[in-house]
């Protein structure tokens, strides 16, 4: 299908957090297409959007909230969508995704399980290795992102069909659209891939580095969010930012022939 209609859509891009603390860790970028080119218009933690007290649960829904609210829109998720095709206990994406909380009673259960069934070895999807991110979905570092992530954000959708989740299903106008990116895969791709998050003055001046490189590119950032990017020294807006720009970057080439075929239908699929 003709993806023309894509540039009239508001990207959103989402770093993601499956910590406790997820509403000041989860930070949203706006933008809006404006020309050839992406105009940041909104960056800010969930927990500016009112939820700063609430526990994970109330934030995870402040967050599929605000994606089925906006309906005309494209989002760019921070963590996978899936599971290496040899762990999915001889299930399709879509049951996978229904029958996700009783396959894993809890995210330490989510990473134990896929150990044992992976014989202790970190196995990665095939996206994940062509796009060199840098842990498998249950490594210690990213598995409660995507447990949480599936468990509170991509069942809800699949089970209400209130979005199209890409490439695992088709795109459909009248529902937002959510893609998987990876900011880490975004920088390598870049030859940007340097330590950025810190207090230091070397991972400052490497946000400051990573930003020049992106608005020379294409990327309208006022000042006030640019300011807020290079300030947030964990890194987190800039991530936002970037899986904004990850969505900017392949809009109008989400239906690609290579997606659409195994193992990215059942697995997941990076887009870049």
């Amino acid at each position: 299908m003709s993806l023309a209609s894509s540039g009239q859509r508001d990207i959103f891009g989402v770093d993601f957090s499956g910590a406790k603390a997820a509403c000041n860790k989860i930070w949203v970028s706006r933008g809006k297409v404006v020309g050839e080119r992406l105009r940041i218009i909104k960056c800010n933690p969930l927990s500016e959007e009112g939820s700063a007290k609430l526990g994970r649960e109330h934030c995870l829904r402040a967050l599929l909230g605000l994606i089925c609210s906006t309906k005309s829109s494209i989002f760019g998720m921070d963590f996978p969508f899936g599971i290496p095709l040899s762990l999915m206990q001889g299930l399709g994406w879509n049951e996978f995704i229904r029958h996700f909380p009783e396959l894993y009673a809890s995210e330490d259960e989510f990473r134990d399980i896929n150990r044992r069934l992976s014989g202790n070895v970190e196995l990665k999807r095939a996206t994940d290795k062509e796009v060199k991110a840098p842990f498998c979905v249950y490594n210690l570092r990213l598995y409660r992102q995507t447990y949480f992530g599936i468990r509170d954000i991509i069942r809800p959708l699949v089970i209400s069909d209130a979005a199209s989740v890409l490439p695992m299903q088709p795109i459909r106008v009248d529902v937002p659209w959510l893609i998987e990116i990876c900011p880490a895969s975004a920088l390598k791709n870049e030859g940007l891939y340097v330590p950025y998050k810190g207090k230091g003055t070397k991972e400052r001046t490497s946000r400051e580095y990573i930003l020049d490189h992106f608005q020379r590119k294409a990327l309208d950032l006022p000042k006030e969010i640019r300011l807020k990017a290079l300030q947030n020294v964990d890194g987190d807006a800039l991530d936002s930012i970037i899986a904004a720009y990850s969505v900017f970057s392949v809009m109008h080439t989400l239906v690609r022939e290579k997606a659409i075929c195994e193992p990215y239908t059942n697995e997941g699929f990076t887009f870049m």
